[in-house]
């Protein structure tokens, strides 16, 4: 797949519903194909929790206009976001569409500690969740 467009992406991280954001949240975004392996990047979230517009390599628009049987007409990435006093979240097979502009809303759960001032474990909580489950 030629990757000779780009579209944006831009991650949103939160807590309390979207009441707080999360700010100097780390955000990592990889390429989760052979074709944009090489993307990696690695962002901090502002003090509205907001990363910048990320521009990200895709297939062309006209592409999406008559797409080959078994090639997406998007790229997809992988999201890793991690903040103190946070349970890390990985969000997988984010799709990106040329010309544009995606918001990834992020809410984040805050850690729980024990008596003794260690960590819980997530228990059952699933941190990585697939944004499309039929990529």
């Amino acid at each position: 797949m030629n990757l000779d467009s780009y579209g944006s992406l831009q991650v949103r991280t939160y807590t309390a519903s979207g009441a707080l954001p999360i700010v100097g949240a780390i955000v990592r975004i990889k390429g989760a194909e052979e074709a944009n392996s090489y993307i990696q990047y690695s962002v901090l979230t502002n003090n509205d929790g907001l990363t910048p517009l990320i521009s990200l390599p895709t297939p062309s628009k006209e592409f999406s206009l008559s797409p080959t049987p078994g090639e997406a007409p998007y790229s997809v990435y992988d999201v890793e976001i991690s903040a103190e006093g946070y349970y890390t979240k990985q969000i997988r097979n984010v799709p990106v569409f040329s010309g544009i502009k995606a918001i990834l809303p992020i809410e984040m759960i805050p850690l729980t500690y024990a008596e003794d001032g260690s960590i819980n474990p997530q228990n059952n909580l699933n941190s990585t969740i697939y944004e499309n489950d039929k990529l």
